[in-house]
């Protein structure tokens, strides 16, 4: 069975470990404010042929403008107080990447949980965090300048990365995927930013 094949396999269990997760995580972590999230049925059927202004607007379709200290959060805010991302929080930390997550974007993030992580050999993970500018890298791939909702990914087939990598962005059934992973959650909402939870890796 491929990486692929049991990523799947295990996406509803972690669905529901990071629905039980997010509820003080988002109070904590995304200023006590998060989207509903949109189901891809609602997506599919709400405005199919809008098509964006540009391919990374600004101001994107279906999210809520956040005020007072919520407008003041950073996407660099999630997963602090979550053991649901307590890898991709020391990733972000050993490579000093919160200084970009800081900025003023906008950006999406497409965060893995920490399972995404857990399907790393013990080789791979020892490269990759014992390498700084790898961890940059992976990062880097997994941030798109722009705020962009599920309802503007489902209407993308890629999106370009900080990193410069284009990641295919593809529907299939009840699930949309981001290049190697599957898209959990979405709509997290932070004052410069959306974040997007994936399954997986995109090395």
């Amino acid at each position: 069975m491929t990486q692929r094949q049991l990523s799947k396999r295990n996406m509803i269990g972690i669905a529901v470990l990071v629905a039980m997760g997010l509820g003080p995580l988002a109070a904590l972590s995304i200023g006590e404010r998060v989207a509903d999230e949109e189901t891809l049925a609602r997506a599919q059927a709400g405005a199919r042929n809008f098509e964006p202004p540009d391919r990374y607007p600004d101001s994107a379709f279906g999210l809520p403008k956040l005020t007072g200290a919520a407008a003041e959060t950073t996407v660099n805010n999630f997963g602090t107080d979550s053991s649901l991302f307590s890898d991709y929080r020391k990733a972000v930390q050993e490579s000093d990447f919160g200084e970009v997550l800081e900025g003023p974007g906008p950006f999406t993030v497409f965060v893995p949980v920490d399972d995404a992580f857990a399907q790393l050999s013990d080789a791979q993970r020892k490269d990759l965090f014992g390498d700084k500018d790898k961890l940059v890298q992976l990062l880097s791939d997994h941030v798109v300048l722009g705020r962009l909702s599920a309802t503007d990914l489902i209407q993308m087939d890629r999106v370009d990365t900080l990193g410069g990598r284009a990641i295919p962005i593809d529907q299939g059934g009840n699930a949309m995927s981001f290049g190697n992973a599957d898209i959990i959650k979405t709509n997290l909402v932070a004052g410069n930013g959306v974040v997007h939870i994936v399954d997986g890796l995109n090395l």
